[in-house]
């Protein structure tokens, strides 16, 4: 199993950065992504239950929000991924802490396992490489 785990400091409020990356659809458009809202969650529209699409130029990802405390965290949960690649995701999550009143550190996770026998440990090694990239860059942008 894969454990990709990113912090960045972002110099906002905390109020401010919640909505700026619970944002789906405009936080995870940009740097070769695009994000389309499926569903809105139930009670807040990038909530629980709230399904996106992230794009990258060889795969698209469904992911469902699962858990959502507003100016604390969310969690959510690659569903689908196409074309198929053999891995399991078993749960990503961003947690936000106020430093001050105009910065907040947010930290992001997610465990998966890339299945492909001998070799699928190499693959995710790669993958998590690449996802903390990722991350961190679309985590930076804020910060312009």
């Amino acid at each position: 199993m894969q454990h990709v785990h990113v912090t960045v400091e972002i110099n906002r409020s905390l109020p401010e950065t919640f909505a700026a990356v619970s944002d789906h659809r405009n936080f995870l458009t940009g740097g070769g992504l695009v994000c389309h809202l499926i569903r809105e969650g139930k009670e807040h529209r990038n909530g629980i239950g709230a399904v996106r699409t992230v794009r990258s130029k060889k795969y698209t990802f469904t992911e469902e929000i699962n858990e959502f405390v507003i100016n604390k965290s969310f969690d959510y949960l690659i569903t689908d991924i196409k074309p198929k690649v053999p891995v399991i995701h078993h749960n990503g999550w961003l947690e936000f802490t106020e430093i001050d009143s105009n910065k907040t550190r947010v930290d992001w996770q997610s465990h998966f396992t890339v299945t492909t026998p001998v070799i699928g440990s190499i693959i995710g090694w790669f993958a998590k490489k690449q996802l903390e990239k990722t991350f961190t860059q679309r985590l930076n942008h804020l910060n312009h």
